[in-house]
């Protein structure tokens, strides 16, 4: 009880649920409180799940192993994310404008993907509508325009765009077209999209890019920067960093080694793999890594991991623990600018190149790049079928990647 009491007061307190407006808006003010104390009792819940099975996920020993994997050996219960979605529902149905109204629709449209698929649409459908008739002049949306983006789908995508055109708020407007830039710019080399449909997401995104420098230049849109300089790494990755193009130089410190650069490398088919020692998701994917480079070892192919950590002796002490990883480990940290530059977004990120320098596939999946590389470095029908199996290839489930912990917003419960 004290635990449920403590995390109503936090939202309470963040909610802003002590001022007048919020306390006496639509009546039922109590029910309402009472409502949120049962998403709070959620949340608190879901992120000790989650602190516990990343950390558990994070050790050695356990690189592959899944959510589930560690919520089984942990013995973590299965959350049901049901009775929080219905009283976060009730609260915005009841007033959507108040800030517990918003806090509701901010944990429920997170929250969507965690919903049985019987009731999501029904959710969602109410969350969009509230959102749309009352948010898109509202700056308290900013919370949500990139996760609107990164996890909305297509209907994410349309709020977005319906906010850089009609809403009142310049700063939404420039906010709007700069992520739907920055986030959309991984949609540009989506080798599962076909070939006209990646053009048109080029077309868009170099659009709104293209937006914010004529229109924004002068709005701040992320950490501090105005919009005229936040956006020159996405049209710089339009130009250097997507497929087709040739990749630029690039050189950083080899761990537990000197300096190194891509030009090193000439000749080889690479992989890139942008990944942190705190991403669950990326040493989740250190055994497929792994096994690209063992099974294409004699084909000139190399993998290159590039570590945004706070400080080199972390990653140190993660190899260490692992013992002689099969590829070259590269140390840029957090504050890179080859990761600023080359417009990445989140970890993991995985960027194939060929022989010649060339851009052949950009993405936050590795199974995805599989067949760009088999291709690359002219594997034989036997290295192929023991990566991909019989079968060929068939996608795992969705990789969300993490964003950097100091970058804003993303807000994700």
């Amino acid at each position: 009880m004290n635990r449920i009491m403590t995390a109503l007061c936090a939202g309470l307190l963040l909610a802003g649920c002590t001022n007048t407006e919020a306390g006496s808006a639509g009546g039922g003010a109590p029910e309402r409180i009472e409502a949120w104390q049962t998403v709070e009792s959620y949340k608190v819940d879901q992120r000790m799940n989650r602190l516990r099975a990343g950390e558990w996920m994070r050790q050695a020993g356990n690189e592959g192993k899944s959510m589930g994997d560690a919520q089984a050996a942990l013995g973590l219960r299965e959350l049901d994310p049901g009775p929080a979605m219905a009283a976060a529902m009730r609260i915005a149905r009841a007033n959507p404008t108040d800030d517990l109204g918003f806090l509701a629709l901010h944990f429920a449209f997170y929250e969507l993907r965690s919903v049985d698929a019987s009731e999501r649409q029904r959710y969602e459908d109410t969350v969009y509508e509230l959102l749309e008739a009352h948010y898109i002049d509202d700056l308290r949306l900013n919370r949500m325009l990139l996760g609107l983006i990164r996890f909305g789908g297509e209907r994410g995508v349309d709020l977005v765009d319906n906010v850089v055109a009609h809403s009142d708020r310049r700063v939404l407007r420039a906010r709007g077209a700069f992520w739907s830039a920055t986030e959309r710019l991984m949609d540009v080399d989506n080798l599962r999209s076909t070939p006209a449909d990646r053009a048109r997401v080029r077309e868009e995104v170099t659009r709104m890019a293209q937006l914010v420098v004529d229109e924004y230049s002068d709005v701040e849109v992320f950490r501090g920067e105005p919009g005229g300089v936040a956006i020159e790494p996405v049209l710089y990755a339009l130009e250097n960093v997507t497929v087709g193009a040739v990749l630029p130089e690039a050189t950083a410190l080899r761990v537990g080694g000197g300096q190194e650069s891509l030009s090193d490398y000439h000749g080889n088919v690479l992989l890139l793999d942008f990944w942190a020692t705190w991403c669950a998701p990326c040493i989740a994917s250190l055994p497929d890594v792994e096994r690209l480079q063992q099974v294409l070892a004699d084909r000139d192919f190399q993998v290159i991991t590039i570590s945004i950590d706070e400080n080199v002796e972390l990653v140190e002490g993660f190899m260490d623990d692992r013992m002689d990883l099969p590829y070259v480990n590269w140390f840029v940290g957090e504050r890179s600018r080859l990761y600023d530059d080359w417009s990445i977004q989140g970890v993991p990120t995985y960027i194939a190149v060929d022989r010649e320098g060339v851009v052949r596939g950009r993405s936050h999946s590795v199974e995805s790049l599989y067949d760009v590389i088999l291709q690359a470095t002219g594997a034989d029908e036997e290295a192929r079928v023991e990566l991909l199996g019989e079968d060929g290839f068939t996608p795992g489930p969705e990789v969300i990647p993490v964003t950097k912990p100091e970058a804003d917003p993303p807000n994700v419960n």
